[in-house]
């Protein structure tokens, strides 16, 4: 097959790599692929390792103040329009919303290219165009969106390249001699560093070290991001509370394996919590509204139908997330006991090879499955006019419809 993976920024990322890791395995498959990626003013770290694995990159500009009222960006979807027909590409495979209506309203509709959908985030919008094939990072968010779709959505969750993402293959003592960590107890995050899902959490996990003041305990924070600027400032104010270098800032790695083989406990969530557990170790899930809880066997069915991360009450109180650090910090053979399960957890369930063959699947059908035009134009109508409609609801309002949506857009677009 010809395939196009798009995505949608260049920028270091669970939703990105994992994005490479699929293109690659089903270039190695036998396909011709092409990776299509948005840039905004600077193109990101991930071009480069698309480069370094001998895939065509083909770069659009973002141009989001050209858009207007349209829900997708003119210059993306031409750009993608041009590829697909250079290189008579039979599947586009977008990931996450902005390409995702790229892709919709350039080739798809254009020329009736058939659509496959990845959204990793934690939720699916209702006005989506409903019959691309939608796959999902949840088991709860593949059954919320299940009534929207006129196929159901397929669950792979965030695959992880077991064959690199070892212990056994990387060794942290080099990322540790270069940060000047030593012996010393790491808690590390390896993050995108962003407003919205993360920045809050990491804050509470520095504030966590504050509360512990233990010599022994580091903080490792490895990525960088909009957020950067903010989380360093305040790294910097706790390391002058403590007069010691308790909190690290490393910045971005372009291989953040050392970073993860370093940590003696890790914190994340999504891909960097399963990337992390890959390398063994005892995994605190972090996410939004100040939610952040430790991955234990009792505990794990939470994870596996929600996904790698949570929303809190909206306290912010770095109390919760101090005294888990502490007991994983206290007690070596639980980080041990930990380690060893996330590991073969993920070795178990979140195995690439296994997503790759599914992804392969659902290429084949896809391509069987092409709309006529008609069909299209409606749809292209329907998600132009709902999502300008839902733009103007409040978030309660539209909590309020939901039950609504659901059946009336099914009734109406079913095929």
């Amino acid at each position: 097959m010809r395939l196009l993976i798009g995505l949608h920024h260049l920028e270091l990322g669970g939703s990105q790599l994992n994005a490479l890791d699929l293109a690659v395995m089903a270039r190695d498959h036998g396909h011709h692929v092409v990776v299509f990626a948005v840039y905004q003013d600077e193109i990101g770290p991930v071009a480069e390792k698309v480069r370094a694995e001998g895939l065509p990159l083909v770069l659009a500009q973002d141009d989001r103040e050209n858009q207007g009222f349209l829900p997708a960006r003119p210059a993306v979807a031409r750009a993608l329009s041009r590829i697909v027909a250079k290189e008579r590409i039979q599947v586009v495979h977008a990931y996450e919303e902005p390409l995702i209506l790229d892709s919709f309203y350039g080739p798809h509709l254009r020329f009736g290219t058939p659509l496959v959908w990845t959204l990793y985030g934690t939720c699916v919008a209702w006005w989506l165009a409903r019959y691309p094939q939608l796959i999902v990072g949840t088991r709860e968010l593949a059954d919320l969106a299940a009534p929207l779709r006129t196929q159901p959505p397929v669950l792979i969750e965030p695959p992880v390249n077991t064959d690199a993402d070892s212990a056994a293959l990387v060794d942290g003592a080099a990322f540790r001699h270069e940060h000047g960590l030593g012996t010393d107890i790491v808690a590390g995050i390896v993050s995108r560093l962003e407003p919205h899902m993360k920045a809050d959490g990491i804050k509470q996990a520095m504030g966590a070290v504050q509360i512990l003041d233990d010599h022994r305990l580091r903080l490792v924070v490895t990525g960088e991001g909009p957020s950067f600027a903010e989380l360093n400032a305040h790294a910097e104010r706790i390391n002058a509370a403590l007069g010691r270098h308790a909190v690290v800032m490393t910045g971005p790695l372009a291989d953040p394996r050392p970073a993860y083989a370093a940590a003696d406990i890790a914190l994340g969530m999504g891909s960097s919590a399963l990337r992390a557990m890959a390398f063994g170790k005892p995994l605190i899930v972090l996410g939004m509204r100040g939610f952040a809880k430790p991955f234990v066997p009792a505990g794990a069915e939470e994870f596996l139908v929600g996904g790698f991360y949570g929303y809190g009450s909206g306290d912010l109180d770095p109390a919760p997330v101090a005294a888990s650090i502490r007991d994983l910090a206290d007690r070596p053979e639980l980080r041990a006991e930990l380690g060893a399960f996330g590991r073969q957890l993920v070795w178990d369930r979140f195995s690439l090879k296994a997503a790759s063959a599914t992804v392969e699947d659902i290429y084949a059908t896809a391509v069987d499955h092409k709309r006529a035009l008609g069909r299209r134009m409606w749809e292209a109508v329907r998600v132009a006019t709902c999502r300008t409609a839902s733009e103007g609801l409040s978030d309660a309002a539209k909590d309020r419809l939901r039950p609504w949506i659901a059946p009336l857009f099914q009734r109406a677009g079913r095929g």
